[in-house]
């Protein structure tokens, strides 16, 4: 392997854009798991932050237990709009929402087998080990069964805030 070492002169100023332009760089595939929680919404702001690159493709993942339930379905609409709104906005990604139906685990990582993504974004509650094993986690199960890299973004005390992202009730 072998590259070509670039000499300047001390007067001469180095640009960037002139040897590595950008818009050569591919596009990426990225999934970001998303449910109307505030750790997930954190995890979605911490991707689009500091993870995401415009022309990047985000897979936006919402699982729910049944798409027949309307009213369920409807808010997994408005859910997957704001963020995808936001999420253009913010880093000049191109959306594809998709909404899944079945346990939360074993759906996204059937969509990132699907997908292949470079990652798969997602938050925790921040559970101790204990609850987790109870109760079950999302991100526990994705992190071993997951056939893409999972990035598991911990909460913050300040950044999480405790509102939800989507509210039920008609204003």
């Amino acid at each position: 392997m072998s590259f070509r070492m670039q000499t300047l002169n001390e007067e001469q100023e180095y640009s960037w854009s002139q040897n590595d332009s950008l818009d050569r760089r591919p596009s990426r595939d990225i999934i970001i798991a998303v449910d109307h929680g505030p750790k997930s919404k954190h995890a979605f702001d911490w991707a689009l932050r500091h993870f995401c690159c415009a022309g990047d493709t985000v897979y936006l993942v919402h699982s729910v237990s049944s798409l027949k339930n309307s009213i369920v379905y409807e808010a997994s609409q408005t859910l997957m709009e704001k963020l995808g709104v936001q999420a253009l906005k913010v880093s000049r990604v191109k959306i594809v929402p998709r909404i899944v139906e079945g346990d939360a685990g074993k759906a996204i990582c059937k969509e990132a087998e699907k997908v292949k993504p470079i990652a798969v974004v997602m938050g925790t509650r921040g559970r101790s080990l204990m609850q987790s094993v109870l109760q079950g986690s999302v991100s526990e199960y994705c992190f071993h069964n997951c056939k893409a890299a999972p990035v598991i973004i911990v909460p913050g005390i300040v950044e999480a805030g405790e509102e939800s992202v989507v509210s039920l009730d008609k204003k």
